[in-house]
């Protein structure tokens, strides 16, 4: 079996885990959650932007706190299964507050792949679904009083995570990218933007580094090098995090995006509108089996949506311009 130590085991750790180290880091991530609640939320006043950013740091935190204390009691199977399964489930958090990031860089929606309203619903919908199953895995995986079936079913839902982590990672990467390229294509990818993306490649690629390594640890035994050596731990996962915390802090999305969620980049890549915001009127069940619309693409009924090309400065659309629809309101330049 891998990924897990017998049962009979009385350090669950496997290894004898380092004193120090743990509550350091429930320090660092504890400041930086403070810092980004000061930042996002107090200062900047985008609360949908920095919600999960604190709430990723606090569950290291936590997680951290409980690590520390278990290093000094690694017999104690209740705080190693807590402190496990929290470290487990708070780097998706973060790849959660990257997609709301990326959906609201994404306020130049005329150039978004898919409809801008759905691209932060869509992933943090499928990261939250991955994350539920990573978590019941893990628990059951490292639960040393649980059965072989249960600790081996344990691993198999951990690994199924982890393998949609790294798909939703690949088809996120995507977007991002090809938005990337056609807002530089258009010439309206302006600094702000550009922090905006860059930042994202850096966050996507240290979470990258850390979802290949848990996923690599999980396919070898659980006396492997991959689990049995913690500075591998150190080095490819916990490290990784807490720079991606801080790079969050240094550039603090809520400072480069529009704190109103309404607000777009109008095509002429200077201007700030507010529209009405990413409205879907189609009926509950049609946005749940259908969230991409596609069946409004191919009708091309999907251009009810497009509300920038009726702001006198990206359109008109002749087919789609309803006598009732009201022109959007100028913010100003930037």
């Amino acid at each position: 079996m891998s990924g897990v130590a017998p049962s009979d085991a009385v350090n669950y750790f496997i290894y004898r885990p380092v004193h120090g180290a743990s509550i350091a880091f429930a320090i660092l991530f504890g400041a930086s959650g403070f810092a980004h609640i000061w930042q996002n939320n107090l200062k900047y006043k985008s609360y949908r932007i920095g919600f999960l950013l604190p709430w990723a740091a606090l569950i290291f935190t936590a997680g951290f706190i409980l690590r520390e204390y278990g290093s000094y009691h690694t017999n104690n199977l209740g705080i190693f299964i807590a402190s496990t399964v929290l470290l487990f489930v708070a780097p998706p958090v973060y790849n959660g507050a990257n997609y709301f990031i990326a959906g609201r860089a994404i306020y130049l929606p005329y150039l978004s792949p898919i409809h801008p309203g759905r691209v932060w619903t869509t992933f943090i919908a499928l990261d939250t679904f991955a994350d539920i199953i990573a978590g019941n895995g893990a628990a059951r995986a490292v639960n040393a009083g649980a059965t072989d079936s249960e600790r081996e079913a344990g691993l198999t839902l951990v690994k199924v995570s982890l393998f949609m982590l790294l798909g939703m990672f690949m088809a996120f990467m995507f977007l991002t990218i090809l938005f990337h390229y056609r807002a530089v294509k258009m010439g309206v990818c302006n600094y702000k933007l550009k922090v905006i993306m860059y930042e994202l490649y850096a966050s996507n690629l240290l979470i990258l580094l850390r979802n290949c390594f848990r996923t690599a640890a999980f396919f070898y035994p659980w006396n492997s090098v991959a689990n049995s050596q913690e500075w591998l731990l150190w080095v490819f996962e916990f490290v990784p995090m807490v720079i991606n915390s801080y790079l969050m802090n240094i550039y603090p999305p809520a400072k480069y995006l529009p704190a109103n969620h309404k607000v777009y980049l109008a095509m002429d890549g200077k201007t700030e509108i507010e529209g009405p915001g990413m409205i879907d009127k189609r009926p509950f069940l049609a946005t749940l089996l259908d969230p991409f619309d596609i069946w409004g693409v191919i009708n091309k009924k999907d251009r009810k949506n497009r509300y920038w090309l009726r702001d006198g400065i990206g359109g008109p659309l002749p087919d789609a311009q309803p006598n009732n629809q009201e022109a959007p309101e100028v913010h100003g330049k930037v």
